[in-house]
């Protein structure tokens, strides 16, 4: 697999072992994320859904009294959205927050497909074409993955 995408696509090829190099990376900004969204529900139940939208998606201020819930509402949104830029600086690509997905471009053969890593999967182990998604993931084959003695 070649280390570099052609340039005028612009993007980041993986092999399986660059891609496994950065599953410590992903398991913590997955549970950065986790955290985070974790403490944002009760604070979108303290403003109500529809004023958390208006804050987070048009800028409003939200409710009077309400500054304390909102600035927490903020930051937390805040800290999802930078670990999901730094996943994505790593060249990788976010697909499913609340499965933990994770694709990689990659080449096989002449076919560029996507390595998939799941959150709680100890190595990137998966595949799949561009066009098929998570339903269509495969076993890498070569690649054997045994599961943490302890898991999560």
């Amino acid at each position: 697999m070649p280390r570099f995408p052609p340039a005028e696509r612009g993007l980041r090829f993986f092999t399986v072992e660059e891609a496994n190099t950065l599953v410590a990376s992903l398991e913590l900004e997955f549970a950065r994320i986790a955290a985070a969204r974790a403490a944002l529900g009760p604070v979108v139940t303290a403003l109500g859904p529809g004023a958390a939208v208006a804050v987070l998606e048009e800028g409003d201020r939200g409710p009077p009294g309400r500054e304390a819930e909102v600035g927490r509402l903020r930051g937390l949104a805040g800290e999802i959205t930078s670990a999901i830029e730094r996943l994505n600086g790593l060249g990788c690509l976010v697909k499913d927050l609340d499965r933990g997905l994770v694709d990689f471009y990659a080449q096989r053969g002449d076919e560029t497909v996507f390595l998939c890593w799941q959150f709680g999967e100890p190595a990137v182990s998966h595949w799949h074409r561009v066009e098929d998604g998570f339903a269509g993931r495969r076993p890498i084959e070569g690649v054997t993955v045994v599961p943490p003695a302890f898991p999560n």
